[in-house]
């Protein structure tokens, strides 16, 4: 937020309309979805059924997937209509719109990259998706400071560079955590 408040008023007000989209996804797939999964792994692995653990691993994944990009595609589809019944118009539509096409094509990364902390956490592992998640967090703020006012030979890419940054810090935080998970 400190960082869009560089890039004007229109950019505050077109994040306000897009927050409460963000931080849904972020809860119903680390809360929600997420609780649902550390909860079946620890009690598949508690039982000695390793299989069933593995199971659970890939429908997760697939779920998962399935609901990051159904949200992408009705904010990426109707994204104008929703910000527009919140009150959105003229520039603040347009900077919620320029955000919000960004963050909701790469939604999918939030939902893996939760999925994968969730099942990390099932193990009884916290430490590890502790750690990710917060590197995350502080990696996201920097590159969308860095893409969103711009840094040395990088441009000032304005609200899609804010976005940028925080799906790139989501790609990240897939990669390490899958990786980990392999």
């Amino acid at each position: 937020t400190w960082w869009i408040s560089h890039l004007g008023i229109d950019a505050l007000a077109g994040m306000a309309l897009v927050f409460p989209a963000v931080m849904l996804m972020q809860m119903i797939s680390a809360g929600a979805m997420g609780g649902g999964i550390s909860s079946a792994i620890a009690r598949a692995l508690g039982a000695g059924r390793r299989d069933d653990a593995d199971a659970l691993v890939l429908h997760a994944l697939v779920i998962n997937i399935a609901l990051g990009l159904s949200f992408s595609t009705i904010f990426l589809v109707f994204g104008e209509s929703i910000y527009r019944l919140l009150g959105g118009s003229g520039a603040e539509l347009d900077a919620a719109l320029t955000y919000s096409n960004v963050v909701f094509a790469g939604n999918v990364l939030l939902w893996v990259m939760n999925a994968l902390a969730s099942i990390i956490r099932g193990t009884g592992n916290m430490l590890v998706p502790s750690v990710i998640l917060i590197a995350v967090g502080l990696v996201q703020v920097a590159l969308a400071g860095v893409f969103g006012l711009g840094a040395g030979p990088i441009p000032r890419l304005g609200m899609p560079g804010i976005a940028l940054g925080q799906v790139l810090a989501y790609a990240g935080g897939t990669l390490v955590l899958g990786w980990y998970l392999y």
